[in-house]
């Protein structure tokens, strides 16, 4: 699995930039991003009738002797009959790419993708893929040395800035008979962003499946919709693929969920001059069940590894005309900004072009001081157009 190409070393100068756009200021001015520190981790567990057999796991960390980014970890464990065929599968994929890239809107630095599925009578597995973040960044006075001038602190030494982190991905969960016991499916995707050792919380919202009852529970901002079969024919499935997962649907179970592209603000002070640390955790952990059942994950990319997972957990699928109608359907419902109690202003965001579906990201973008009071009629018309090409700049420029 590859990432989204490569940026500048990370560490090829002593100093990166973010690009924020600053209503304050005159001119365009930069944030220093002085140091990153990234693990991404996968594990698979296989469990026989419920208790714990073979283990597999696979990490990466940065900065560490020898690595590079993009940070990837996989792992996978299989089972087979006494025929040598394929029975029962895990699968874990968690990447971390360079978040100093200049090249698209979001750096698009997490990627995670995970499933599991066996038609086995004992076998199941537990999989969980994380990737975590840590960013020392610093807001500077005019003229200070250390980083590039930054945001004006002409009012006194803390300003309120404001983030964004972009989300998208998807859910597919089957099961093949309907007397299958779903206790243990389930699906979990966990997004937390927090400042400082030990963390204060800035943002987190997840997304949980309980496959007993099909059952979907969302905690904090995250947007997700249901795809039924009739949009994933208009989208590409083929006739022979549709039969069959329309008749897991009647005898079993199916559940096609999306979490559309998104962005979510969220806000913190800073002090000028005063170094802090910024942290992104990820995380998807999903289980399924013995006897036909299946479960596929994915969040900050389109799914890449669906199609040969779903061949071989349902014979008979075309696993491509399914991975790509679930990609259509991600990118077709892109939100952009996602109103929250932290959204405070309804601003028209332009799309990003081509409909591809961006990866995770986080990071400081936009100082928002407050628009201060004047007697001068035309002033706040400029500072309204200053917070448009403010939010423009920040979802074509960096994160």
């Amino acid at each position: 699995m590859v990432g989204s190409g490569r940026g500048p070393s990370l560490y090829g100068q002593l100093v990166r930039r973010c690009l924020l756009s600053v209503l304050a200021a005159t001119t365009p001015s930069f944030g220093a991003v002085v140091g990153t520190t990234a693990k991404v981790s996968t594990t698979v567990q296989e469990l026989i009738d419920g208790v714990p057999g073979s283990v597999n796991a696979d990490d990466a960390a940065f900065p560490a002797a020898g690595a590079d980014l993009p940070l990837a970890a996989s792992a996978s464990l299989r089972s087979t009959d006494l025929n040598g065929a394929l029975v029962s599968l895990g699968q874990g994929f968690s990447e971390f790419a360079d978040p100093t890239r200049l090249d698209q809107p979001n750096p698009e630095e997490f990627a995670l993708e995970i499933g599991c599925y066996s038609n086995a009578e004992s076998i199941s597995y537990s999989v969980l893929s994380q990737a975590l973040e840590s960013r020392s960044v610093i807001f500077t006075r005019p003229g200070n040395p250390a980083a590039p001038p930054e945001i004006s602190f002409g009012l006194g030494s803390a300003r309120d800035v404001e983030s964004r982190l972009f989300l998208s991905g998807a859910v597919v969960f089957w099961s093949t008979h309907a007397e299958t016991n779903l206790d243990e499916l389930r699906v979990e995707l966990t997004v937390r962003v927090s400042r400082g050792e030990p963390p204060t919380p800035l943002f987190e919202t997840a997304l949980r499946i309980d496959g007993r009852d099909a059952a979907v529970s969302a905690t904090g901002p995250i947007r997700h919709d249901r795809v039924g079969l009739a949009e994933l024919a208009a989208l590409g499935v083929d006739d022979a693929t549709l039969a069959i997962l329309r008749r897991v649907q009647d005898q079993g179970s199916l559940m096609v969920l999306v979490i559309p592209p998104q962005e979510h603000a969220y806000r913190y002070s800073v002090t000028a001059d005063e170094e802090l640390t910024l942290n992104a955790e990820l995380e998807v952990r999903v289980r399924n069940a013995p006897r036909g059942t299946g479960v596929a994950a994915v969040l900050g990319r389109p799914f890449e590894e669906v199609s040969a997972f779903i061949e071989k957990g349902l014979p008979g699928v075309d696993g491509e005309a399914v991975q790509r109608s679930l990609n259509k359907a991600i990118a077709q419902r892109e939100m952009g900004l996602a109103p929250s109690p932290d959204t405070v202003r309804t601003i028209p965001t332009p799309r990003l072009c081509g409909g591809r579906v961006p990866r995770a990201t986080y990071g400081p973008i936009l100082d928002r001081p407050p628009v201060p009071a004047t007697s001068s009629p035309t002033e706040r018309p400029q500072e309204k157009r200053g917070i448009a090409r403010a939010i423009f700049l920040t979802q074509n420029g960096l994160s």
